[in-house]
């Protein structure tokens, strides 16, 4: 049995930017043809300033999480390089104790 894949309704956020964008593009339509109105047109520019407040909060956050990642990467270097330098020194310990344990001829 295959199975379906699941569909999942739209989020209210990605309904109302759907429904902005199918507006806009109807909106530019009639500019294009020069019968836009006034209302219109404000309707118009609100949309498109509610798209650049949606674009800036992204870009904001992406910034946010690229600096949270470069953080995490900096942290998980040091850390590697802490552990590291620890086995090399574990490692040199065990040698010299292994030396120490035979006897020399």
């Amino acid at each position: 049995m295959t199975s379906q894949p699941r569909v999942r309704a739209p989020k209210p956020n990605q309904h109302d930017r759907a429904h902005r964008q199918a507006a806009v593009e109807a909106l530019i339509r009639r500019a294009l043809l020069g019968m836009l109105t006034i209302p219109e047109a404000a309707l118009l520019a609100e949309y498109w300033r509610a798209e650049q407040r949606l674009a800036e909060k992204t870009r904001r956050s992406l910034a946010d999480t690229t600096r949270a990642l470069q953080r995490h990467r900096e942290a998980a270097d040091a850390e590697i390089r802490r552990l590291e330098a620890r086995i090399e020194e574990l490692t040199a310990n065990h040698d010299d104790q292994e030396q120490a344990a035979w006897p020399c001829p």
